[in-house]
């Protein structure tokens, strides 16, 4: 096993449109920016893009999370570990517990577009498979 570290440098928040009453009506597309490190061996230019799966609550509800992009050559990953992190960050910068935009439970009818979120850094360590 490697161990795989992981720290967010900044998220991109496409866009965030909240509709409690009619989850169908919910959309939420952002991008995260990471360096990982791998074993010593540093890739500084990662990014992952995470979505609120149609007609779910994404605040209540797992982010699907797509697997990352970048220079990583790696062909093994672990990705429940990873989507677990890439989650965690998400919703610490934007939500109920967001450190940058804090929604409350009862939030209706906003729309948030292109919000570029930096300074929230976060670290995550991992093992992936050999």
């Amino acid at each position: 096993m490697k161990m795989a570290t992981i720290k967010f440098k900044e998220l991109i928040q496409d866009i965030h449109d909240v509709e409690t009453d009619d989850p169908a009506q919910q959309i939420m597309r952002s991008r995260a920016s990471f360096t990982l490190d791998v074993d010593g061996e540093e890739y500084d230019d990662m990014s992952v893009v995470l979505k609120q799966p149609f007609g779910t609550n994404y605040a209540q509800e797992p982010l699907e999370v797509e697997k990352p992009s970048g220079s990583y050559p790696g062909d093994r990953w672990n990705h429940n570990e990873f989507h677990d992190a890439v989650e965690d960050y998400y919703r610490s910068a934007i939500g109920e517990r967001g450190g940058a935009i804090r929604l409350g439970p009862n939030a209706t009818n906003i729309r948030m577009r292109n919000n570029k979120i930096g300074g929230l850094s976060k670290t995550y360590q991992f093992n992936i498979p050999d």
